[in-house]
């Protein structure tokens, strides 16, 4: 059994770790503890390391995001390498979101004022990745 606590894969003295009912309360408690803690790292100091270029491809589309420190942001949006969208905007970064407030569109698809919401999973220093509302995952990359 996995979480049932029949762990009979060691002996003692083997030098395997045993985890008993009370160790494994406690290894619960310290890793949740944990995970709560990485999802919190993502709010510390991301807005600062998403200022920047960045793009995310796939086989039909690519998407361009340029932040600024001032909060605010450009992008383009290329379906099969043509333009179909290039707006400007508001950005912030809250509860592990990213949140876009869209001002302006020169193509019209996205209404100035309409607002929009991206989990961010992971930031890194030459990227980072969301998670949509569509539940969609994707990465952007720095570009130089």
């Amino acid at each position: 059994m996995f979480l049932g606590l029949k762990w009979n894969c060691a002996s003692p003295g083997s030098g395997l770790l045993v985890l008993r009912p009370l160790k494994m309360k406690s290894f619960l408690a310290v890793f949740s503890l944990l995970a709560i803690a990485s999802c919190a790292s993502v709010e510390r100091g991301t807005r600062s390391e998403l200022v920047g270029h960045w793009r995310y491809v796939d086989s039909s589309q690519s998407c361009d995001y340029s932040f600024k420190d001032d909060g605010s942001f450009t992008g383009a949006v290329k379906h099969q390498k043509k333009v179909v969208s290039k707006f400007t905007g508001r950005w912030s970064v809250k509860n592990g979101a990213l949140l876009y407030t869209y001002m302006s569109d020169e193509f019209d698809r996205i209404p100035a004022g309409a607002t929009d919401r991206d989990q961010l999973v992971e930031v890194t220093k030459d990227s980072f990745l969301i998670q949509a509302a569509n539940g969609e995952r994707r990465r952007y990359l720095r570009v130089p």
